[in-house]
């Protein structure tokens, strides 16, 4: 008889467990809106723990399997949204973990797959359902600008009224022109939560011999990334670009400015080994960095500052 090895019995009993969890995920998910954002996140690691396990083939059946069972509980449409997004990027979990490979990599190669499958559910969405998606430029923009215009004389009047109502549309152009920048963060942002969910449920499993992302204190973004924000700048400075070329420049401005800001995060994190009157604060300074400007400038110019000069490198923050 002997121990069970991938592809018998024993893989097809995980792999049934694996694809009722993930469809019991999507039921709670789908019908319980307030928690969607969490349980999505949660889909990929079943399949990501079968991959790891038994095999990237077995995490490519229990994808089908889901996208067969959810297209009956709940429509081909949200099947497909859950399946494309959730379902590939638990495969390419799986994939980077049974293999090793870096976790910096695996993040990328999810927010890749992530990002494709965001681009073809638009594409589908456009052609195939005849629905204008908001991923693509939709009229949903128009809508919710013309709804916002429609509010504005309700509070304002006059001048004032002129005023609020070219700020509503300066906001709708920048929203509109971010578009491809929102996706690549969303993308990120999916797979990074997927995977930081993953490290503390595999851990708490046992396992702890996957790749994982390093502490937040120390996080470096490419150094890179400041050369490039300093040309397009100078670029948009000199060249006063229109078209196409300003779509692309604006995106890759907001891109760079992310990542200064998530820089300038690690390096308030780790401030408290230098600084510890700093680690009281240092929730409450992210938190204003959401809403206040000031806090947000200084988030991102910390961030440059210590991209500029290995401010924490110097200092030996390993």
């Amino acid at each position: 008889m002997g121990d069970f090895k991938a592809g018998s019995t024993n893989a097809v009993v995980l792999a049934g467990m694996c694809t009722a969890l993930a469809v019991v995920l999507s039921m709670i998910g789908l019908y319980m809106p307030l928690f969607s954002t969490i349980v999505f996140l949660l889909i990929p690691l079943p399949i990501a723990y079968l991959g790891m396990r038994e095999g990237i083939q077995w995490s490519v059946i229990v994808t089908s399997g889901i996208l067969i069972l959810d297209s009956v509980f709940f429509g081909i449409v949200s099947a497909a949204f859950l399946c494309a997004i959730f379902g590939i990027l638990g495969i390419v979990m799986g994939i980077c973990y049974k293999h090793k490979i870096a976790a910096w990599k695996a993040l990328i190669a999810g927010a890749f797959v992530v990002l494709i499958a965001l681009v073809a559910e638009g594409l589908a969405a456009l052609y195939v359902l005849g629905i204008s998606s908001p991923i693509l430029g939709g009229e949903g923009f128009t809508q919710m600008e013309q709804s916002m215009n429609e509010m504005l004389p309700s509070f304002y009047s006059g001048e004032a009224l002129t005023q609020a109502q070219e700020r509503v549309d300066v906001m709708m152009e920048s929203i509109r022109k971010s578009i491809p920048f929102a996706m690549v963060a969303a993308s990120f942002f999916y797979s990074w939560a997927s995977m930081t969910l993953g490290k503390m449920i595999f851990q708490k499993m046992g396992i702890k011999d996957i790749p994982m992302l390093p502490a937040l204190e120390r996080w470096e973004m490419p150094r890179p990334v400041l050369y490039v924000y300093i040309a397009v700048v100078v670029a948009g400075y000199f060249l006063k670009p229109q078209g196409m070329m300003d779509y692309v420049l604006y995106n890759v401005e907001v891109g760079c400015v992310l990542i200064f800001w998530l820089q300038g995060l690690a390096t308030l994190w780790w401030m408290p080994h230098k600084y510890p009157r700093v680690r009281p604060f240092r929730v409450l300074i992210v938190l204003l960095s959401f809403f206040v400007g000031l806090f947000q400038m200084m988030m991102v110019f910390l961030g440059m500052a210590d991209m500029a000069v290995n401010y924490r490198k110097k200092r030996n923050y390993q």
